[in-house]
């Protein structure tokens, strides 16, 4: 009987690269586990679960093995702009900018990093707009594909478009609207305030925000409040959507889904009307 070859550690991390390159993220992680466990101070062997771990949304872990490869290799190009990624995802946005100032020390072209470097310094404000938006110009240009350009609407067409979309709306939710019961605005960005208000922080590219009671949570007694509040981030739906006529049918989509919190509707009943 023959005993069953034993697989190195680069095979591991060769198998592991490809189920990358196909979206296979938890076959990666896997792959990666096993050679980490033959070789625990692979430093391979963490960035292949850190790319895994990343695209399935675990940011803490994978900032720990990212840090793990800097104290070892420090000007670490992929390592640096990861973790500048997963840092602004966590909305630890002072700490996200240090670390990809860091990595465009290393390479001032490179497209991750820019484009990451981009989401941190437009949240200075729109004074800091046009420096991000040639960072954004910058990642384009080194690779157009990952990395296309925002679409920008003047805050005249998407105030319009979102008003068309509060049209389609049944009557009684444009009622709520139109007497001031429920407010809709425009911010470019969410605040962060907005975003730490939940544990773990919200995403900081989300789409829109409901802030407030539901009707169905509402009691027949409850005291008249403040307005309900929908916020609609322009410039994260414009760098999302990059065809003109997707974007109008984001925006239309994501004011219907933050009314539809209004009414009470969970995620799922969003997504059954296809407003997800």
């Amino acid at each position: 009987m023959h005993a069953r070859p034993r697989t190195s550690h680069d095979d591991l991390i060769r198998r592991a690269q490809n189920a990358l390159d196909d979206d296979h993220f938890e076959e990666a992680e896997a792959l990666g586990r096993r050679a980490l466990m033959l070789q625990s101070d692979s430093l391979d062997a963490r960035q292949v679960i850190a790319s895994a771990v990343i695209e399935l949304g675990g940011y803490e872990e994978a900032v720990v093995l990212l840090e793990e490869i800097l104290a070892v290799e420090p000007d670490d190009l992929a390592s640096l702009a990861d973790l500048g990624l997963c840092l602004f995802e966590m909305a630890r946005f002072e700490r996200a900018e240090a670390v990809l100032a860091r990595a465009l020390a290393v390479d001032d072209s490179d497209p991750q990093s820019c484009y990451w470097m981009a989401l941190c310094i437009e949240r200075h404000g729109p004074g800091e707009y046009a420096a991000a938006d040639e960072l954004f110009r910058r990642a384009h240009r080194s690779d157009p594909e990952a990395y296309p350009l925002p679409t920008r609407f003047s805050p005249e067409e998407f105030h319009d478009i979102v008003h068309e979309a509060i049209d389609e709306l049944p009557d009684e939710a444009r009622a709520s609207v139109r007497n001031g019961t429920l407010s809709i605005h425009v911010p470019d960005l969410p605040r962060a305030d907005e975003l730490y208000a939940f544990d773990p922080p919200a995403d900081p590219c989300l789409f829109g925000l409901y802030t407030g009671t539901p009707l169905p949570e509402r009691s027949v007694g409850q005291l008249p409040q403040l307005p309900d509040v929908i916020c609609i981030y322009k410039r994260n739906l414009e760098r999302m959507f990059h065809d003109r006529e997707d974007l109008v049918e984001e925006i239309r989509i994501t004011v219907l889904h933050e009314i539809g919190h209004y009414f009470g509707l969970d995620e799922d009943e969003l997504e059954e009307r296809g407003l997800a």
